[in-house]
């Protein structure tokens, strides 16, 4: 747990960077990401304007996991988006400067969390679901493309895909089932960081040949995106 917690989050952990196991505890690595934005909008939504909460909200979950999921969409972006041949596409990847897709993809990203922060109805209920669903999605998204896609032969996907069990989504899911018997639509919005991990890693293979951690991380952020819009939406 520890060591999952070193690699998704920037919580201080003893055993920093030891082989993670058990990666069906990713639900609960959302949950407790999960606490950091749900308590500032707690605490700041009833005396700040909603546009200041929804950015120390926003703020908030990258404080705690740091920028490098949002750094491999960058990358993916990058590398579908070049044209030619897949080994430059992947050089694209690789580049360590930022393209014009890159940085679309930031924006949009970062745009469509903003704006679902500040759009969903504000009820406690629905304040704690809108965070804690939101990032299951995102987790569950990338459990699934470690499980169904290959990994380069390198790299932090080949490390984590080593990692992988085959009861691992489905104990994930049980974990999760309390929350997704509140309601069959939290069941679809958890549903959907799998449907999305699907997409991203038909495209990865076909433009890489592979899914690796900046397909993982595109997987990542993309799912809570759309989920925290499927929340706003009433899905």
């Amino acid at each position: 747990m520890k060591s999952l917690l070193s690699f998704f989050t920037r919580i201080p952990v003893h055993d920093v960077r030891q082989e993670p196991d058990h990666l069906y505890l990713l639900v609960v690595v959302s949950a407790l990401i999960a606490l950091f934005p749900l308590t500032v909008f707690l605490i700041t939504f009833r005396f700040l304007p909603r546009i200041l909460v929804s950015i120390l909200s926003l703020i908030s979950i990258y404080a705690v996991t740091g920028l490098l999921h949002i750094d491999g969409l960058s990358d993916f972006a990058d590398g579908i988006m070049k044209k030619g041949a897949k080994d430059e596409k992947i050089k694209a990847m690789k580049d360590v400067n930022t393209g014009a897709a890159g940085l679309f993809s930031l924006i949009m990203v970062i745009l469509a969390e903003f704006y679902a922060i500040n759009s969903f109805g504000i009820q406690t209920y629905t304040i704690i679901l809108f965070f804690l669903v939101s990032e299951i999605s995102s987790k569950f998204s990338m459990l699934v493309g470690l499980t169904f896609f290959p990994s380069p032969s390198s790299g932090l996907a080949n490390f984590f895909k080593g990692k992988v069990k085959k009861y691992d989504i489905p104990i994930f899911l049980v974990i999760s089932l309390p929350i997704i018997l509140i309601s069959w639509k939290i069941w679809l919005d958890i549903l959907a960081g799998g449907v999305i991990s699907i997409a991203v890693g038909l495209i990865s293979m076909q433009n890489f040949s592979f899914v690796n951690g900046d397909s993982l991380g595109a997987m990542n952020e993309i799912s809570r995106a759309v989920t925290m819009w499927l929340i706003c939406l009433g899905l």
